[in-house]
């Protein structure tokens, strides 16, 4: 393996395997000769710009405001249903949640500050 290593002026071993990687992979990247014509099939070069103050048409019907009014109504009312069937958290569960959330927000800060 010593054909890999030369030696550099510090005495530090100069790998040349990392360096032939790194430059096959830039040239593979690099290497790309597709035109748009090729690569996107119908597109074309006009010289042109594109207009884009053509005015957009919606993909479906628009709601109306007493339409959107009617789904909130409706979801309101089932929030209130599931509310109150579910069962209440007691405090001292509460109170556990809260502590456990500023110890770990705290660990995970010394955590990054590390």
């Amino acid at each position: 393996m010593s054909f890999l290593l030369f030696d550099r002026p510090a005495g530090r071993p100069f790998r040349v395997v990392p360096l032939l990687a790194a430059g096959l992979a830039a040239a593979a990247l690099c290497g790309c000769g597709t035109t748009i014509e090729e690569a996107v099939p119908g597109a074309r070069r006009s010289g042109d710009y594109p207009n884009l103050n053509v005015p957009q048409t919606a993909a479906t019907r628009q709601l109306t405001d007493a339409e959107a009014q009617a789904a909130l109504s409706q979801l309101t009312a089932a929030r209130a249903a599931q509310a109150a069937t579910a069962p209440p958290v007691p405090a001292s569960e509460a109170e556990r949640l809260r502590k456990l959330g500023k110890e770990r927000a705290g660990q995970v800060l010394e955590e990054i500050e590390r």
